[in-house]
């Protein structure tokens, strides 16, 4: 069948197709005299292979190395990748959730300290000169810091991160005292 019949089966645009196969994901189809894509049900199982893998968070570079160890034919091979993967997918999910939570604890204190701010009469934007900003901002946000704050410069940017001390993702940048800027 031609790249629209496999598209309008598949439920996937044909650009998408030829963007897969152009990236390695997808086995490149076979051709007609005149240039046309050729698919049949091998490419349309891999199209579901890619789908499905794509439906447990994996990333299309991952998803290239499911597809080359399923052409690989070893037994077992696709699972005890996908398990290496699946198992850092929640590692990495789990860590996640962590930072989500202490945010959120941050946003808990962040807001009481509005409603406090607010309610002492803090705001003094309608008194403020030309040469001043609002400082709503900064009365709800004063004495506050998130638990566990450390701080490393990574890749020309600050980024928090837990208590011990830890370099970058890429390995190449020191931990750096002082504030978030």
């Amino acid at each position: 069948m031609k790249i629209s019949e496999a598209a309008r089966l598949v439920d996937v645009p044909a650009k998408t197709l030829r963007y897969y196969e152009g990236i390695g994901l997808l086995s490149p189809a076979k051709r007609t005299k005149s240039g046309y894509r050729l698919y049949g049900w091998r490419e349309l199982e891999q199209i579901e292979f890619i789908r499905r893998a794509k439906l447990m968070g994996l990333s299309l570079e991952e998803i290239r190395g499911l597809v080359e160890t399923a052409e690989d034919g070893i037994p077992n091979g696709v699972f005890q990748r996908l398990d290496d993967l699946l198992e850092r997918s929640l590692e990495e999910t789990e860590r996640k959730i962590e930072e989500l939570r202490a945010f959120r604890e941050s946003l808990i204190e962040y807001r009481e300290r509005a409603i406090e701010a607010e309610a002492r009469g803090a705001c003094r934007c309608g008194e403020r000169g030309e040469s001043e900003f609002c400082g709503c901002v900064t009365a709800a946000t004063e004495g506050v810091e998130p638990p566990d704050l450390r701080v490393v410069r990574e890749n020309g940017r600050f980024v928090q991160r837990g208590e011990r001390a830890e370099r970058c993702r890429c390995g190449c940048c020191e931990p750096v005292s002082g504030e978030v800027v």
